[in-house]
């Protein structure tokens, strides 16, 4: 039976404006932009903090913190070692205050504008329906992988995502957010919140952008002919996972190869890995023990929790991934993160009830959004045109969960299936209906309480990783992520990796990096490359359990990209590994997008690492 996403009757133009107003730091060089890299350091710096101070105003937050919260990242002392910085940030928080109240003023006939420009993008786009089927097994070490991989590529590739188009479906009623024109996550310039109003209709309808800018308005009028233009480019519309981690190339497929390629001997002779001795030494090692990983499709099997809403008793299908209780970690077989304890002021609140489920006291997820993405033109396909995600969090739900009751600890605890009964999601086979379950799911049985979730390559320290998407705090990161809008993320403290308080880790995302030749080319990352062949982008992660301390599973999105004279003189590849990065950086090889300074993109992902590949 082939299941569709059904449409809601809801207004994607707030989606719209949030998306374009996000956007908008990603322009092509101006005239002005030119102007303000000519800008002195210090000049640079008052003009980061206005934008931070501006975000925060926008959440509400009250002016104290404001000030709390901005002289944790301003660099006012080091320009101005006297001077005071109270005084500072009272003037930016009463000049962003008067042009706040300014742009409300002027809002109802923005918003007009914002109805008439969503009303011309494109709404015709057919609906692609996905399924799924993965058996589940408990194979993990990397030879028995490698050993199988080419036995089972068949059924790899078999059991993988496929699109089929279905020219009878009604035309799209909820056209998806555009951006017309190249855009840049500027370093401290922490993009637009998209402020979600609490019990404001559908958490679809709720997810709006409380403010906007005349010039993300206009910039969004263009979004026709550019939707127009990229409405061949369809085959990125797939709902659900996506493909695996498991691709047909070198550039999609991160396995390591076992010892025995090039050697005299047979795989036989070799030894058990380092790592089963040590789990720090090269090797295989499942960190997030409490599922069991299927290494011949890339999925991991995890237990799947019911608790329920306070009030109206609704069903909450999550599952549970990390915690800050290094006992509890160990105990449940969970990633510990220390990291995860100052990620309170962007977690909901559960209480243990008396039959030992959670009562969560806010936070719901609408999945029946259908996810849509309309890639940029060829070479460029980052930023796309239009983005829409397929999971829509109220304003307070966020993945962090903080068990007042329970000693406090934090679990990393996402929602995979919101408000339906186990007959309604009960998939064991696949063929997911993903307008009731998280778009990562690939099989999801709720009569033996488990979910089957795609994972995801990436490297960390030049060790291939496997790891789960689940939220973003952003619209467009959760569309291309195949995961949930969830607003609350946007509380975390982002841009200060390490610090004390700090509840983050940087996950580095290319923009323009190498994909001529799709997945043939081993050298293949970066966004635009995932936009172009459907791949994932192979990301750059910080610390990971058994490398590093610092592990945290909300990652701070740090978008970089290559220079022009890089890659004219051939420099580009496919970088593996933090410091690398961050040397390139300091070369002059690397930039923020658009020749910004790099740096923090102003969003996060919960990404759980699942496994180390090596």
């Amino acid at each position: 039976m082939s299941l569709r996403k059904r449409r809601r009757s809801v207004s994607w133009a707030p989606f719209v404006v949030a998306f374009a107003g996000l956007l908008a730091f990603y322009q092509l060089p101006s005239s002005a932009q030119q102007k303000s890299n000519q800008q002195s350091p210090q000049e640079q710096s008052v003009g980061r903090d206005q934008a931070y101070v501006r975000q925060l105003l926008q959440r509400g937050t009250p002016d104290a913190k404001v000030e709390s919260l901005l002289q944790l990242t301003s660099r006012f002392s080091s320009f101005n070692p006297t001077g005071d910085f109270h005084t500072y940030s009272l003037s930016l928080i009463a000049k962003e205050k008067n042009a706040l109240k300014q742009l409300k003023q002027t809002q109802p006939s923005v918003a007009a504008q914002t109805t008439s420009s969503a009303a011309h993008v494109s709404d015709s786009a057919p609906v692609v329906v996905t399924g799924n089927v993965a058996a589940p097994s408990n194979v993990t070490g990397v030879n028995n992988v490698k050993a199988s991989q080419e036995s089972s590529r068949e059924n790899t590739q078999d059991s993988a995502p496929t699109s089929t188009f279905d020219n009878s479906q009604p035309a799209v009623s909820n056209p998806p957010v555009s951006n017309p024109s190249p855009s840049v996550f500027g370093v401290g310039a922490f993009a637009p919140a998209v402020a979600v109003p609490s019990g404001a209709g559908t958490p679809a309808q709720a997810a709006s952008v409380s403010a906007t800018s005349n010039s993300a308005v206009a910039a969004l009028s263009a979004a026709s002919s550019a939707t127009a233009s990229s409405s061949s480019s369809l085959f990125n519309f797939d709902q659900g996972p996506g493909p695996g981690p498991i691709g047909p190339g070198p550039g999609c497929n991160l396995l390591p190869a076992p010892p025995s390629v090039g050697a005299t001997v047979p795989l036989t002779y070799f030894g058990p890995s380092p790592s089963e001795t040590n789990p720090s030494l090269v090797g295989p090692v499942q960190l997030l023990k409490s599922g069991t990983i299927d290494a011949a499709h890339g999925t991991i099997t995890l237990p799947l929790y019911l608790g329920h809403m306070k009030g109206n008793n609704k069903n909450v299908w999550y599952i549970l991934t990390d915690v800050d209780d290094p006992n509890v970690a160990a105990e449940l077989g969970l990633n510990f993160s220390a990291k995860l304890t100052f990620s309170s002021n962007a977690a909901r609140i559960a209480t243990l009830a008396a039959d030992g489920t959670l009562v969560f006291d806010k936070g719901t997820v609408d999945f029946s959004p259908v996810r849509s993405i309309v890639p940029g033109p060829a070479g460029a396909e980052f930023p796309p045109v239009s983005a829409q995600p397929g999971a829509v969090g109220d304003a307070d739900y966020s993945p962090f969960v903080q068990v007042v009751n329970a000693g406090g600890v934090i679990y990393n605890a996402p929602i995979v299936a919101f408000g339906v009964d186990a007959s309604q999601i009960s998939f064991p086979n696949g063929n997911v209906d993903y307008s009731k379950v998280h778009d990562e799911v690939v099989a999801i049985d709720p009569a033996n309480q488990t979910v089957t979730i795609n994972l995801i390559n990436g490297f960390s320290f030049g060790r291939p990783v496997w790891y789960i998407s689940m939220d973003t705090s952003i619209p467009l990161g959760a569309a291309i992520e195949h995961n949930t809008f969830a607003p609350l993320m946007q509380q975390l403290h982002l841009g200060a990796d390490d610090s004390f308080s700090s509840p983050i880790e940087r996950i580095f995302i290319g923009t323009n990096g190498p994909e001529s030749g799709a997945c043939n080319n081993p050298l293949r990352q970066g966004l635009s490359a995932d936009l172009a062949d459907g791949h994932r982008p192979n990301n750059i992660l910080g610390g990971i359990p058994t490398i590093a301390l610092d592990y945290s599973p909300a990652w701070d999105a740090q978008l970089f990209e290559w220079t022009k004279s890089a890659i004219d003189d051939g420099f580009r590849g496919q970088l593996r590994e933090e410091f690398q990065l961050l040397t390139f950086v300091q070369d002059g090889l690397i930039t923020g997008p658009g020749g910004k300074p790099f740096g923090s993109s102003g969003f996060s992902i919960n990404c759980p690492i699942a496994q180390r590949l090596d």
